[in-house]
């Protein structure tokens, strides 16, 4: 009998067969996992589904391997650790600039961190719908950038920080997005906002001054300077008293929440104080002049305005007066209206800028000559405004200047002269002549605008929010009621 035992090379068999199964189900599930984690890194989109095909099988494989590959848990935890503390990944980063004076909108990227190359892409697509010299002091910007820290840093323009965009609004109604496509360049987008427009009216009896009254009847900072520019050449500031009123019809533009965005222009405004009452028109004329008209078509534009500048009180008048730094009496050849530093100075009239620049005693200078002889001149002015400079033509109403304290001055003040063939006049007292009359020709189409805006003046919804919302309340009552009303008659 040979020495071969059965029983015992089946045994051998078996424990093979086991050991063979146990070592391929390990494998599987090794090769399951890696195939699944490889997926997912390559397309987050279509990761949920692949693990969602994957984990029952792998789960299965795991419970009937836990005791042959009892080293498998160490493997996975020791993979998603490295998934977990990625070192390569890019870092986003955001962060808002405010546009310092003098800062171009390339030195404004390039200081945020973005490369000379970047920079000029992204302003290159801007360009279209906003020009980079169009950039104001001031202005925010929302700029954001990736990281990349494993980018080696060969250059300026390789720092291995990457523009990916930004984003800012130019004005109330716009904002625009310049976003970093994948060929490297970059695309503006412009979404404007949807705004409605309203006519609404502002009225009221002057207690104090004329600017509190109208900001209290609902018009704005803009609207009440606008009025006073118009005003200007025909009121003295001085005379406006308590009882005095007033009526303006303007434009309002608000957004779909009734926010209001801006202002638009007055179609309409009365002042009745000292003397006749006054009353305005908004007229464009067919060769595109706009200006304002009395209901006969005359202008209410003069040629120089009394007051080229709002909000202020007159600190010293015109001829004779004790000189408050020479210490001496002497002639005082203009008139000064003290307000506060900074205070918007206007062109009292269209004209040439002669000079403009320090003069002397008179700090910060400019003089305006004007036509039939007319010249008038603006001193201690704190700043001069961009692009005034000598030979620059400039327009009634126009932005100039600065209210300051600069040369011979003992407090911030417009010192204002006006000149007539060389003689200094009174500017408060200067009868001034009188703008345009509309030609025959002119007068039918006004006419027609004239009355359209008496229609919609006398439709207007009031200005302040309180008598707009009261005015909506008693409409919708009346219709109610009126509804009511014929709904009972009904058999």
């Amino acid at each position: 009998m040979s020495g071969f035992d059965v029983r015992l090379a089946d045994a051998h068999r078996s424990r093979a067969l086991v050991f063979f199964a146990t070592l391929t189900m390990a494998l599987l599930l090794v090769a399951a996992i890696l195939v699944s984690r490889t997926m997912s890194g390559t397309s987050a989109s279509a990761a949920a589904p692949e693990m969602d095909e994957i984990h029952p099988a792998g789960t299965a494989l795991m419970a009937e391997a836990a005791e042959a590959a009892p080293s498998l848990d160490d493997m996975v935890m020791a993979e998603h650790a490295v998934f977990a503390n990625c070192i390569d990944c890019p870092v986003l980063m955001a962060t808002e600039v405010t546009v310092r004076s003098g800062q171009t909108f390339a030195s404004v990227l390039s200081d945020a961190g973005a490369s000379t190359i970047d920079a000029a892409r992204a302003i290159a697509a801007l360009d279209p719908v906003f020009s980079a010299r169009s950039l104001r002091a001031g202005q925010s910007l929302n700029l954001f950038f990736e990281r990349n820290p494993l980018q080696q840093i060969s250059s300026d323009d390789d720092s291995g920080i990457t523009l990916t965009g930004l984003s800012f609004r130019p004005d109330s109604e716009r904002t625009l997005t310049v976003a970093r496509t994948a060929d490297g360049q970059y695309r503006t987008r412009e979404a404007v906002m949807t705004v409605e427009r309203e006519i609404v009216r502002a009225r009221g009896e002057i207690s104090s001054s004329l600017y509190a009254a109208a900001l209290n009847a609902g018009a704005t900072d803009r609207i009440v300077t606008d009025l006073a520019l118009v005003l200007g050449h025909a009121v003295d500031f001085r005379t406006i008293r308590y009882g005095d009123t007033f009526d303006i019809v303007f434009e309002r533009y608000t957004n779909r929440a009734g926010e209001l965005i801006r202002t638009g222009n007055i179609l309409y405004m009365t002042f009745e104080g000292r003397g006749n009452p006054l009353e305005y028109f908004r007229f464009e004329a067919p060769n595109g002049d706009i200006g304002y008209y009395t209901t006969d078509g005359e202008s209410a534009a003069r040629l120089l305005m009394k007051m080229p500048i709002n909000g202020a009180r007159i600190s010293s008048q015109f001829g004779m007066r004790f000189h408050p730094i020479r210490r001496t009496n002497r002639p005082h050849n203009g008139t000064d209206f003290a307000a506060p530093t900074g205070t918007p100075i206007y062109a009292a009239g269209n004209g040439t800028v002669e000079r403009a620049d320090w003069f002397g005693t008179f700090g910060n200078y400019i003089r305006v000559r004007h036509s039939n002889g007319y010249q008038t001149a603006y001193a201690h002015l704190n700043s001069i405004a961009r692009g005034v400079r000598a030979g620059t033509r400039v327009t009634q109403g126009q932005t100039i200047g600065y209210v300051g304290t600069t040369g011979a001055s003992t407090g911030p003040h417009l010192h204002y002269e006006v000149h007539l063939n060389g003689r200094p006049m009174n500017p408060m007292s200067l009868e001034l002549p009188t703008g345009r009359r509309l030609e025959a020709d002119e007068l039918g189409i006004f006419n027609t605008e004239r009355d359209r805006i008496i229609a919609l003046r006398d439709q207007a919804l009031p200005a302040a929010q309180e008598e707009a919302r009261e005015t909506l309340v008693a409409e919708r009552a009346e219709r109610r009621t009126s509804a009511g009303s014929g709904a009972s008659g009904r058999p």
